[in-house]
């Protein structure tokens, strides 16, 4: 049996409320990226409280360690499927653009262009480039949402930089270290721009040395945006303002 499949005959299996109401998520959000649009919401928490087996009999306790797994994996199932790795959503896209207004963006490094699609529905207007070297591994930068031209960041920044407010990161790789000659370039020849990542800070996402280098910028406003982001799995995924 394959990932979902596993997951629905678990969830059959079981009968628990709890664990029907987190395939419902799930299959929900699923069922949005595969037709190539971004869901409506945030996900909740998916696994399951480390008690959930006690008391149960030894059968249905296994069952529920399985689920447990599988439910806390489910943003690998997705990224691998989907290319979507920054899980965000309309209702996030929704609190971005109450709290900073419209801007003209450019989203580097974009992927399947997620976030650039949820920040055009959103009513602004977005340049979305990606270098594509993922495409011959995955599904990433595959099927885009929207159109994506080929740039690596830094040449991205160098060519459209004058035509735009603000950049968007998200989820940058964590074992290259491009992402900090694009922040220094940014600094340097782009200081009037707004730097806007989405991703774990000193986690899944970006080099250390992005980290160790970047200045966030404090601002209210991203507490009311973030809750649009709530933590569903062991990542701890954010939007940050940086300088």
């Amino acid at each position: 049996m394959d990932y979902w499949q596993n997951v629905t005959a678990l969830a059959s299996r079981l009968a628990q409320p709890e664990v029907a109401a987190k395939v419902a998520a799930m299959s929900g959000w699923k069922n949005a990226v595969a037709a190539g649009r971004l869901p409506d919401a945030a996900l909740p928490r998916l696994g399951l409280d480390p008690l959930a087996g006690l008391g149960e009999a030894p059968d249905v306790a296994a069952d529920l360690v399985r689920f447990d797994h599988l439910a806390r994996n489910f943003r690998q199932y997705i990224a691998y499927h989907y290319g979507m790795w920054a899980f965000v959503n309309r209702d996030f896209f929704a609190r971005w653009q109450a709290a900073f207004g419209p801007a003209r963006y450019l989203e580097v490094a974009a992927g399947n262009g997620y976030v650039s699609a949820g920040l055009i529905a959103a009513g602004n207007s977005v340049i979305t480039t990606d270098a594509l070297t993922w495409t011959a591994h995955n599904v990433t930068g595959q099927r885009p949402l929207v159109p994506v031209a080929r740039a690596g960041a830094s040449a991205a920044l160098w060519r459209y930089g004058d035509q735009v407010d603000a950049v968007v990161m998200a989820w940058s790789p964590d074992n290259e270290w491009s992402d900090a000659s694009f922040l220094t370039t940014l600094r340097r020849h782009f200081p009037g721009l707004r730097l806007f990542v989405i991703g774990e800070r000193f986690g899944a996402t970006n080099s250390t040395l992005f980290w160790q280098l970047a200045k966030f910028v404090p601002d209210r406003r991203l507490l009311a945006v973030n809750r649009g982001l709530p933590r569903f799995d062991a990542i701890n995924e954010r939007l940050y303002l940086m300088r």
